[in-house]
């Protein structure tokens, strides 16, 4: 049976119209739908914000879990942020997102020491200082419309050396030319000896199969990947 709940769900949260590709605009979809983001995700049967806080938690000691400082990058309405409280961080979390709406209702969980708001481009860098995070993770927001992958060395900036980024990913069918050039950056920061990819995981970004058997959607599109990047040691 169709889920019209599901179907206006992915509506919302994957058509985000290409004619509107640039971070304003952006912005403005998530400070109109913050209020009914999470219904959305719960509706899609969103979990990725569990495989990146379980992630984080595997790549750490118990005794690191209670004073890492670590950046939420793209927090959205900060369910990464309780799942990584979940998985055991006790330390300070930031919350990052160019959306005030968003940031608004993450703030209200009582998760996050701090938050920022800001629009991350390669001309406007986080504003942070140099190493300031042990741990960055990004649910999501290395994607069309979000964080372009030109941002990704001014991620590493704010990370201490040999520390890890954390992030989720998922390059559907539409975001092809996004993933030639994410990827493509990877390349060229590791080549430069600023970082190294630990790991690439598979897994189910979605579970639409479970709670409709006639979603208008690609099955396929529901996959997605994990990623552990470390911030090499000499920079």
């Amino acid at each position: 049976m169709a889920n019209k709940r599901l179907n206006e769900a992915y509506g919302r949260i994957i058509n985000v119209s290409p004619a509107d590709d640039n971070p304003a605009a952006t912005q403005k979809h998530y400070n109109e739908n913050c209020e009914i983001w999470e219904s959305d995700m719960k509706s899609m049967t969103y979990t990725a914000p569990e495989v990146a806080a379980q992630k984080a938690a595997s790549l750490v000691s118990c005794e690191q879990m209670e004073y890492f400082k670590l950046l939420d990058l793209g927090t959205g309405t900060g369910l990464s942020g309780v799942a990584l409280r979940r998985a055991g961080f006790l330390g300070n979390i930031s919350a990052f997102d160019g959306s005030a709406g968003m940031l608004k209702l993450a703030m209200e969980k009582g998760t996050y020491s701090d938050e920022t708001e800001h629009l991350l481009t390669s001309s406007n860098p986080l504003p942070y200082p140099d190493q300031s995070f042990d741990m960055v993770v990004s649910v999501s927001s290395f994607t069309k419309h979000h964080i372009e992958s030109d941002c990704l060395e001014d991620v590493l900036r704010v990370l201490k050396p040999l520390s890890y980024i954390v992030a989720t990913v998922r390059f559907d069918r539409h975001m092809q030319d996004y993933k030639v050039r994410f990827y493509n950056e990877l390349d060229r920061l590791e080549a430069a000896g600023l970082m190294k990819i630990c790991s690439r995981d598979k897994y189910l970004h979605y579970r639409w199969d479970e709670v409709s058997d006639e979603f208008e959607v690609n099955f396929e599109d529901q996959y997605a990947y994990v990623l552990v990047l470390q911030k090499s040691g000499n920079n």
